[in-house]
């Protein structure tokens, strides 16, 4: 068996943030800011990251970075601040030069990056942000990224530790004989991304593959894998990422270009055709 079940939201593990926030990763949610954004005409944008870890680390400044996009071509882009609260120390901790042409990027455009911190609660009365710190940060458009948390059955089957499926990252095998776990369910330690559930899928069938045959076992996971980055203004970066092929993780970054576009519509469809058929 091979548990690839994701990671759901927990809105309700952030106190306000459905009550006064939106969240952008769910496709409910995006639904209602396609019908909160034409409404928005000014004042403090915040996207807050509220728990760690989540899916997709470049997805916040993306965000960010189309958010004020988004205000310019509105036209209210100067009546508006652009705030972003992240947990990490850098918008992408493996690759310093990805990190650096994100901070540049922010710079550029008047984008507030606010490093090592997560959004605890919302105060819906005062429309404040309160920070773990206690920093209380106003404002008139919130974007979350809501608590990450296993399905409710695989809570329940009690293979979780820490929140998340151990599994030995050589090959994915959890604890138990013939079970393996695979993507945003698991604790491996690779970013929460479909690259690395691609990559960790391809490990876990060899595995299996080599078990029933008595055959040579696969060579370990690498956990790496490559995630494109809007940087808005039509275009993509490209940062391919390894996690444990050397003694810590690392990264490469290609510099955001038009060209980089096409490569990211490519891949994301080449996988829809071979995983769907379409």
């Amino acid at each position: 068996m091979v548990i690839a079940l994701g990671a759901d939201y927990d809105i309700g593990a952030t106190p306000g943030l459905a009550e006064a926030g939106n969240e952008f990763y769910s496709f409910e949610g995006v639904e209602r800011l396609r019908d909160i954004l034409p409404a928005f005409s000014g004042g403090n944008v915040i996207v807050g990251v509220c728990s760690a870890p989540f899916k997709c680390p470049p997805a916040p400044s993306e965000a960010a970075l189309l958010m004020h996009d988004y205000l310019v071509k509105r036209g209210i882009r100067k009546d508006c601040t652009i705030s972003m609260v992240m947990p990490f120390g850098s918008p992408i901790p493996p690759s310093p030069d990805t990190s650096n042409a994100l901070l540049a990027a922010f710079a550029e455009r008047d984008i507030k990056f606010i490093a090592k911190h997560v959004v605890k609660s919302i105060d819906p009365s005062r429309h404040e942000a309160l920070l773990d710190d206690g920093t209380q940060m106003p404002f008139d458009l919130f974007l979350g990224i809501p608590k990450h948390r296993v399905p409710e059955v695989v809570q329940k089957s009690g293979m979780t530790v820490n929140g998340w499926i151990p599994v030995d990252r050589i090959n994915l095998k959890t604890q138990y004989p013939g079970v393996y776990a695979i993507g945003d369910v698991t604790s491996v330690g690779t970013p929460k991304a479909g690259v690395f559930a691609e990559g960790a899928a391809k490990v876990a069938a060899a595995s299996i593959l080599a078990d029933f045959e008595n055959g040579q076992q696969p060579a370990p996971y690498k956990g790496n894998g490559i995630c494109y980055v809007e940087f808005g203004d039509g275009r993509v970066g490209q940062v391919n990422v390894d996690f444990f092929s050397g003694p810590s993780p690392f990264g490469t970054y290609t510099e955001a270009s038009a060209e980089l576009v096409t490569d990211k519509a490519y891949f994301g469809s080449s996988r829809v055709n071979r995983w769907f058929g379409l």
